[in-house]
């Protein structure tokens, strides 16, 4: 079952130890207009799928600046009710125009029926880890591996409920995944640990470290890192991408790199935005953490990621 022979991630690959940025409207200017740049950059897919206009020709230019990263709110990997051929037209043709480093979306639930009609819940809403949700996510990530001609992958979410019958956890439900589909992994680690704290884990950074060590970690295309707005004890934390990458998501990113060696790593700040260069200087951490791990000079002189 599944293809496993999906194709490569793209004929331009990024160097291991490359930090991008989630590039938004607000930040368009400055990299138009020639200032620094991380080493890639990521876009939401649905944003750029008009084939002509103006947003057509600024995708085209970015992506003569540097390396495009595109990464999908909408495809609904875990939907049962498969993902519509429109939406994979739409994908096909902004896949061929750019040529991404990668394509990626979420393992989550958004395309629905109703009354024999089809609706977008226009979230990323969690899947139970079911055997049947299993086969619904493999025919639906064969089926967009087999339209784009190419290997996706795929990210974890926050799931702010819990289901009650599951015949997996969540590494090994992808470790499935990427068993019977050739599909790549990218790896959250906020979203790992807004999850481990909502539920009521200490220690999210142990948390992390456990996933890593059950994931497939040689099917990791991506690190995304981000930071969450805080919150007291008794609220909820929200995965909302408006404050910068915490110190314990900086230690456990440092870890998570420890078993995974070097991954592109990109960091998300999609709310309250700060200025490009705060932005960039997020990225110039986690690339310089990444060349610490990897030059393992932290043995002999500690890494401070808090500064």
């Amino acid at each position: 079952m599944g293809n496993r022979q999906a194709s490569q991630v793209s004929s331009e690959k990024l160097p291991p130890a490359a930090a991008g940025v989630g590039l938004r409207p607000e930040h368009f200017r400055s990299v138009l207009e020639g200032h620094a740049s991380a080493d890639f950059l990521e876009v939401h897919s649905e944003n750029f799928f008009a084939e002509a206009g103006g947003l057509a020709e600024l995708l085209q230019d970015l992506a003569k600046r540097a390396p495009i990263s595109l990464h999908g709110t909408s495809a609904g990997l875990g939907s049962r009710a498969g993902i519509p051929d429109d939406y994979l037209s739409s994908l096909k043709a902004l896949v061929d125009r750019i040529n991404p480093v990668l394509v990626s979306d979420h393992l989550c639930f958004t395309w629905g029926t109703i009354g024999g009609e089809l609706f977008h819940g226009g979230d990323l809403l969690p899947v139970p880890y079911t055997r049947s949700s299993l086969r619904d996510s493999i025919a639906n990530v064969d089926k967009v591996q087999s339209r784009l001609g190419r290997q996706i992958a795929i990210e974890n979410v926050c799931a702010y409920v819990d289901f009650e019958e599951n015949d997996f956890d969540e590494a090994d439900f992808l470790n499935q995944l990427v068993r019977q589909t050739g599909c790549g992994l990218v790896l959250d680690i906020n979203n790992l640990m807004v999850n481990a704290r909502n539920r009521g884990f200490r220690d999210t950074g142990q948390f992390v470290d456990a996933y890593v060590r059950s994931i497939d970690r040689d099917a990791i295309r991506e690190i995304h890192l981000a930071g969450s707005t805080p919150v007291t004890p008794q609220e909820v934390l929200i995965d909302d991408h408006a404050a910068p990458v915490s110190a314990e998501g900086w230690h456990a990113y440092q870890r998570a790199l420890e078993l995974t060696g070097p991954v592109p790593t990109l960091v998300e700040w999609d709310n309250d935005l700060p200025s490009w260069s705060r932005l960039l200087d997020e990225a110039n951490r986690a690339r310089i953490i990444q060349w610490a791990v990897l030059s393992q000079e932290r043995q002999t002189q500690p890494l401070d990621v808090t500064e």
